[in-house]
């Protein structure tokens, strides 16, 4: 009953944070409006994927809105928004702190509350079948979306991070690398072997080594373009493989409880 609380919740959180958050109510989440209609998408969405008719379930979403409201407005706050502002990778450490510390509050509320989902209208309506199918929309459709589009801002942020670092490190535009770059590319490259090995998938390293042979090769009078672009590419590689396995976890753990 848990994992299906926290697919609800993840789900949920995608869809508040990721999809109805758009660009220009992040850049206006300081005024009170914006800020409390976000935080309403959070409370709606994570009501609707709950089924919510449960005190359990109002005391989940209770525990996951107001903790998010709380993260967000310490996101937000002017002090804690220049310190990140000074730091090259601070904005990416704050994105990531600020999602992790919603995905601790989400597991807290399946942990104490797990039959929040099981408890819901959807087990009411709807066959076992069509409950498990939609939870595996759900799992799907959270996966798909984490894999795209956090992918894309997390990359983004990783990205401006790093011309941050080079314009910061003695605004020589001559230099030919960029600082920290190689101990970046041999921690992705050694991730994503270390991820590929435990899938087995022993073929797939050897397309990490000639993709990152041709990236040299291809931008040999450009190190810190190549350096660029090798640093993308093992991310976005990286990330989508996270993602997926978590997924896969996440449907076998659903065939496991019988959903």
């Amino acid at each position: 009953m848990m994992l299906e609380t926290v697919i609800a919740l993840v789900f949920a959180h995608v869809l508040a944070d990721f999809m109805a958050q758009t660009r220009a109510m992040i850049a206006a989440k300081r005024q009170p409006p914006v800020f409390a209609l976000h935080i309403a998408c959070v409370a709606i969405f994570s009501g609707l994927a709950l089924g919510a008719r449960s005190l359990d379930a109002a005391a989940a979403i209770v525990l996951v809105v107001v903790s998010h409201a709380v993260c967000d407005a310490l996101k937000i706050h002017p002090r804690v928004d220049a310190r990140a502002a000074a730091m090259p990778f601070g904005a990416l450490q704050l994105f990531a702190l600020d999602q992790i510390a919603h995905l601790v509050f989400i597991g807290l509320a399946a942990l104490l509350w797990p039959g929040a989902f099981a408890h819901g209208f959807w087990p009411a309506l709807l066959t076992p079948e069509h409950v498990r199918g939609l939870l595996i929309g759900f799992v799907f459709g959270g996966g798909f979306w984490l894999a795209t589009r956090v992918g894309d801002l997390m990359l983004a942020l990783l990205m401006a991070g790093f011309h941050r670092a080079y314009r910061a490190s003695d605004g020589d535009d001559d230099s030919p690398q960029m600082p920290g770059a190689g101990a970046w590319i041999g921690w992705l490259e050694r991730t994503l072997v270390f991820l590929f090995v435990l899938l087995g998938q022993f073929n797939a390293i050897g397309f990490v080594i000639a993709a990152k042979s041709i990236l040299r090769f291809q931008y040999a009078r450009e190190p810190r373009i190549s350096e660029i672009v090798i640093i993308g590419t093992l991310a976005s590689f990286g990330w989508a493989i996270i993602v997926a396995l978590l997924t896969h976890a996440a449907f076998i753990g659903l065939q496991t409880t019988g959903r």
